[in-house]
């Protein structure tokens, strides 16, 4: 059976979607922690889209062999696991997972138990998972379809985008709050200057929560993953308390001055 643009892009964003609740259920249970895996922000895990649509191109015409689609599913789907490996490592100078501690595999990137497991998920997504996932989206309003899964290529797309420039970013925004830091040190030989090193400080502080919860997040998704940047964000966590801290009470000043000014300009309005 051959499938539409549509169709593709309907069953790969659906899967995508399955393939991150599946992972997400199994690692949070595993680990006892709530665990939102995947490269993306939200709810989508593409590999799993990609391989769920390399499935059906290339494994549903051997549904009617079982021994044969399990072989065929170990090999393409290992091959299609070992080039996105090599291709996050090309962009991103990490791994995303590392196998080296697992018998029979191949520069960490991938191992015969994965490979085992791609075969059986083969079987299963192809015989029984797709044909109940197809009846279910054959029931609904091909308009409704349309519309639905435009909103979220349009929400997996900018998330995409957005994930990417955060890790590219990692390193820009490490350089970034240490040229804070080299400001904030100038300014301290400064007289009259603790308006403009609270300000850099703000921002400084700023910089240092938001790409650390990014980089958490990142590592929480993908334990193997290991860069000289990384590293050094993850031991900040020393420091977050103290950040919060004085986040929070640069906040409350605000709030103050704000509401100071409000009952300034509300006491002259009455003398008037």
């Amino acid at each position: 059976m051959e499938y539409s643009f549509l169709e593709i892009i309907i069953y790969f964003i659906t899967y995508s979607f399955l393939g991150w609740v599946i992972e997400s259920i199994f690692r949070s249970i595993s680990e006892k922690k709530i665990i939102n895996t995947g490269f993306l922000k939200g709810p989508f895990c593409p590999i799993y889209g990609v391989g769920a649509i390399i499935m059906l191109l290339f494994l549903k015409r051997f549904s009617d062999n079982l021994v044969i689609l399990f072989i065929v599913s170990v090999v393409v789907l290992t091959i299609w696991e070992y080039l996105v490996g090599v291709l996050l490592e090309k962009l991103f100078h990490t791994k995303y997972w590392d196998y080296s501690n697992h018998k029979f595999n191949f520069q960490g990137r991938i191992c015969l138990t994965n490979s085992i497991f791609w075969g059986i998920l083969g079987v299963i997504f192809v015989n029984f998972i797709h044909p109940a996932i197809e009846n279910l989206m054959a029931k609904i309003d091909i308009r409704i379809l349309i519309f639905v899964y435009s909103i979220l290529g349009i929400v997996i797309l900018v998330d995409t985008i957005s994930s990417i420039i955060k890790v590219k970013n990692i390193k820009v925004t490490l350089e970034k709050i240490e040229k804070l830091n080299n400001e904030i040190k100038e300014k301290l030989n400064e007289e009259n200057v603790q308006h403009l090193i609270e300000q850099l400080k703000y921002k400084r502080n700023k910089a240092i929560l938001r790409l650390y919860k990014n980089v958490y997040r990142l590592k929480k998704a993908f334990p193997a993953i290991n860069t000289k940047e990384i590293t050094e964000v993850l031991n900040k966590k020393v420091e977050l308390k103290e950040i919060k801290e004085e986040l929070k009470q640069k906040i409350e000043k605000k709030k103050k001055k704000s509401k100071e000014v409000i009952e300034e300009a509300q006491s002259e309005k009455k003398s008037n």
